[in-house]
């Protein structure tokens, strides 16, 4: 655990991860708040999980919104995600990971199903 900040949802940890055996990304800035919402900072793209829609991933989205936009398909950012992404591109500074995407300018978050037939029944939710 590198750091820890209290939201509106509950206590925000950050951890770093160098063991991803199942990605082709070498390390990641993983936040956690209560246990519920995950965010991965990776070095070409933020994203979101929840415990309560395994089956969706939020990626930030920082291209204009379309005037008519969706909203099965965009979700605004949130106060939690506000500080969750203002602290975690703070932390990314400090480490000097100067190639990891930063939130800056992000519009909202893309939803995109990852699971179409449902999150799997004997899977561990594991972001």
């Amino acid at each position: 655990m590198v750091d820890r900040e209290m939201s509106d949802q509950g206590m925000a940890k950050f951890y770093i991860e160098t063991d991803l055996k199942e990605s082709r990304y070498e390390k990641r800035l993983l936040a956690t708040v209560d246990n519920s919402l995950y965010y991965s900072f990776y070095p070409d793209k933020i994203v979101k999980q929840t415990s309560e829609h395994k089956e969706l991933i939020y990626t930030l989205y920082f291209d204009r919104l379309p005037d008519n936009y969706n909203r099965k398909s965009f979700k605004k950012i949130s106060a939690t995600d506000s500080i969750i992404l203002s602290k975690g591109s703070t932390i990314l500074d400090s480490l000097g990971w100067t190639d990891y995407q930063k939130p800056n300018e992000a519009r909202a978050f893309l939803i995109e199903v990852n699971y179409y037939h449902g999150y799997p029944k004997n899977k561990r939710f594991k972001p």
